[in-house]
């Protein structure tokens, strides 16, 4: 909270008659015995501009810590570099950090106060000691494979009362780690966790040569979350997530273990089962990763087709009787609703409209808590997003476009320009005008609804899908950023936008999109852009900002996480940079 000082000046005003004051006998009185006005009371003392921090604060894992901010007489206070899932309660004046039981260490926080008059703000720093306090036992390597440019370990995780339910405890699981040779501390390489389908499991020929791989098990088919913490006797009762955590743990000693795997390049993968447990992981776990890119997944848990609702309710218990719990915590549209860790996050998707093990409706059919759709909710929560569908199915392609139609491979971990990091902004896209329709959820009278396969047809017949809306499309295509070049500053933040236009070819037929970076115009795209993850640049709910981009300016009100969008931003394949800058302090 910002402390104000009392008034300034004290003003005493007397008012009296304009005519003379006359005594009885006409004479004016002394001058010495008149009424005299009071003396004006003296104003208080000023007090000097103060901010007051502890200059170190210990904090256990898996607890939460406040650090409380003494800011008197200033106009603003900013607090920057706070550690990954941090966050400044500005009515609190206090900066809350709950870490999770794999961030022991050292960070160190910027507050940074601005007083009236002064040129030179005042800085603080803050020295926050997280303790291990939760130590699951170690993962031990159990069985090595060597080929050229990479190593495969087998890795056994040994579980206890917080990786497992207590009447599991002590049970092993196997994971395969993928350590490519050419990683070092000097040239670090970027991680994978990759999450396998339901009843899949590790694949001993996961090999490797650029990028770490870690590829956990998941035999009980927990959807990548967790399980009864009374099972396996009872299924009642609260739902940890025990599988995430033991995802967490391997990534956690790989990054202790292989000074070359880079901790701001972690990417979570997956396709179906593990495409919901990347999403959820990559969301509710966002502090760990730089991006998600999930294909066919189910979003929603309580919109899952009645079998598999039937088969997680032996995990997690019914839908009637955990309201509130562990199926609206995985229900990914009130997680970017409600967390602005997960609404940092940089999502990628691909669904099928003819897939009939997670149909469509995965992604269009509205979230019994929050009323919205995923698509809806990453486009009105201004997430950062590609999303691709097509009338692919559960893995058979589009008989019309093929494999991988919508870019000409573009690498988010990898591309020399366009690529995400964990410590780096990136910008949010969102309503851009190359939308394509995905349809509003319902049919179009081709074929009737079914719980478990919606409007599902025969993925080899093309144009047969019964699902309303265009066959293939995708939201937020064509658009890029060159990172390389991001200003992220207290006042000031810059990003270069522009469109991939190039290798490709025109639409195979009419009412289909075109294929690669090939668009279909050359004229510009507006879109809705929203400056996500930046680590200094955190404007103040309901401050206004100025932007620029080209020859267009003007002024957009930071939202009430400090998020700032910035409406119609017309991008062209010519590269131009997003300007954004606060006011003077």
């Amino acid at each position: 909270m910002i402390r104000r000082a009392g008034p300034l000046l004290a003003l005493v005003v007397v008012a009296c008659d304009s005519k003379a004051i006359v005594d009885p006998a006409g004479a004016p009185p002394d001058a010495a015995t008149a009424p005299q006005a009071p003396a004006p009371a003296p104003a208080p003392p000023l007090s000097d501009p103060s901010l007051e921090v502890p200059a170190t604060v210990t904090i256990d894992e898996e607890t939460e810590g406040t650090i409380a901010i003494d800011a008197r007489n200033l106009r603003r206070v900013d607090v920057g570099r706070l550690p990954p899932g941090a966050r400044f309660d500005r009515a609190a004046s206090a900066v809350v950090f709950r870490p999770d039981f794999t961030q022991s260490g050292t960070y160190t926080i910027q507050v940074t106060g601005h007083a009236a008059g002064r040129a030179a703000p005042l800085e603080r720093t803050v020295t926050v000691e997280v303790r291990d306090a939760v130590s699951p036992p170690a993962p031990v390597v159990t069985a090595t494979t060597t080929g050229e440019g990479w190593t495969r370990l087998t890795v056994r995780q040994t579980t206890d009362t917080f990786l497992d339910s207590a009447g599991r405890a002590g049970r092993t699981f196997d994971a395969v780690v993928v350590v490519p040779a050419a990683a070092t501390a000097q040239s670090r390489a970027p991680v994978r966790v990759s999450l396998h389908g339901f009843g899949g499991a590790p694949s001993g020929a996961t090999t490797s040569t650029s990028a770490f791989v870690i590829a956990p098990h998941d035999p009980n088919n927990t959807y990548w979350w967790g399980y009864g913490e009374g099972m396996p006797a009872a299924i009642g009762g609260a739902v940890p997530a025990y599988t995430q955590r033991r995802v967490l743990h391997l990534l956690a000693w790989l990054l202790a273990t292989y000074p070359g795997a880079d901790p701001e390049r972690v990417f979570t993968t997956g396709g179906s089962m593990g495409g919901a447990g990347a999403l959820t992981l990559g969301l509710l776990r966002a502090r760990h990763f730089a991006g998600v890119d999930a294909t066919i997944a189910p979003t929603i848990p309580k919109n899952h087709r009645p079998s598999r609702v039937t088969q997680l309710a032996t995990l997690w218990g019914t839908i009637d009787a955990d309201v509130g719990g562990v199926w609206d915590r995985m229900d990914l549209t009130r997680a970017l609703r409600d967390d602005p860790e997960a609404r940092d996050q940089f999502v990628f998707t691909k669904h099928g409209k003819d897939d009939p093990t997670i149909h469509f409706g995965a992604v269009l059919t509205p979230s019994p808590l929050t009323k919205k759709s995923f698509y809806e909710t990453l486009e009105s929560e201004h997430i950062g997003h590609l999303a691709v569908w097509d009338e692919g199915a559960h893995g058979p392609e589009d008989p019309v476009m093929g494999e991988r139609w919508w870019d000409s491979g573009w690498s988010r971990v990898t591309d020399a320009k366009a690529f995400l990091r964990r410590d780096l902004p990136f910008p949010a896209f969102s309503r851009s005008s190359a939308n394509e329709d995905p349809g509003d959820g319902g049919g179009n009278g081709k074929v009737t609804f079914d719980p478990e396969s919606g409007y599902a047809a025969n993925v080899g017949v093309a144009g047969d899908t019964g699902w309303s809306g265009a066959v293939a499309g995708s939201l937020n295509r064509f658009l890029r950023w060159d990172a390389t070049r991001f200003v992220d500053e207290r006042d000031r933040l810059a990003m270069p936008l522009f469109l991939a236009s190039g290798a490709g070819a025109p639409p195979p037929q009419a009412g289909y999109p075109t294929r690669g970076d090939q668009r279909s115009g050359d004229g510009a795209i507006e879109v809705d852009v929203t400056p996500r993850r930046a680590t200094l640049f955190r404007p103040l709910p309901g401050e206004t900002v100025r932007f620029r981009f080209g020859s267009r300016a003007g002024r957009v009100t930071a939202a009430d996480d400090g998020s700032v969008t910035v409406p119609g931003v017309a991008v062209t394949s010519t590269e131009s940079t997003l300007e954004l800058e606060r006011d003077p302090p």
